[in-house]
């Protein structure tokens, strides 16, 4: 999901680590991309407070859903991998 820089008007897209994708998966990634910075292609690292109130409530939002996601899926695969035993 892109949003809309503040300073440019390009888009702006949660930044994923990497290393939390590699040692995490799929469960990883999305909590890094729940909580990871936004950055824009043009003008780098963009700060929470830079965005409109109503754009910075939308990405709580969708964070908190992210989490949600990655933790339900955790869940999920180790309630599977537990049946499995």
């Amino acid at each position: 999901m892109a949003y809309v820089c503040p300073r440019c008007g390009g888009p702006v897209a949660r930044d994923v680590s990497a290393g939390a994708s590699i040692l995490f998966g799929l469960v990883g990634a999305l909590v890094s991309a729940a909580f990871g910075s936004l950055k824009c292609a043009q003008c780098g690292e963009i700060g929470h407070s830079e965005f409109p109130p109503e754009v910075r409530s939308q990405m709580t939002r969708n964070s908190i859903l992210m989490g949600v996601g990655g933790v339900v899926l955790f869940v999920v695969a180790v309630s599977f991998l537990a049946q499995g035993s």
